[in-house]
């Protein structure tokens, strides 16, 4: 089944798009169930809901193009609940002095380049003037 982004009126001004499971279709019409988190304080353990919903291709804000929660961040727990891992937590940055020796050279590249277009010879003001 596919993945997708409803409208849902969640009580605010505007529509918030949450996440739901397509889990049957009909004729212009599709069963779901919202991927809801378990608690608003821990808003990384996520469960469906047990209520499905009928909604339209109207109430569909975005096809996720997946049926894989895991291709949206998301491991599967042994109780059910699928756990949001963030996609930084296995970062490791690198050692910060090569990365300022790039960033030092990137700018010395780039002000020789602003350098050569600051300055104009005569012979540009000259080929400029006989193009007009």
């Amino acid at each position: 089944m596919s993945l997708v982004r409803v409208w849902t009126d969640v009580g605010q001004k505007k529509p918030k798009a949450l996440l739901a499971k397509i889990f049957k279709k009909r004729a212009g019409s599709y069963t779901i169930r919202y991927l809801s988190a378990l608690s608003s304080e821990n808003a990384k353990v996520f469960k469906y809901e047990d209520d499905e919903y009928e909604v339209d291709d109207e109430s569909i804000s975005e096809w996720l193009e997946t049926d894989l929660e895991t291709d949206l961040g998301f491991e599967p727990q042994d109780d059910g609940t699928w756990a949001k891992v963030d996609s930084d937590s296995d970062y490791e940055p690198e050692s910060s002095e090569s990365e300022t020796d790039s960033e030092d050279e990137d700018a010395s590249d780039e002000d020789e380049e602003c350098a050569d277009d600051e300055f104009e010879t005569d012979e540009d003001e000259e080929n400029v003037e006989e193009e007009y």
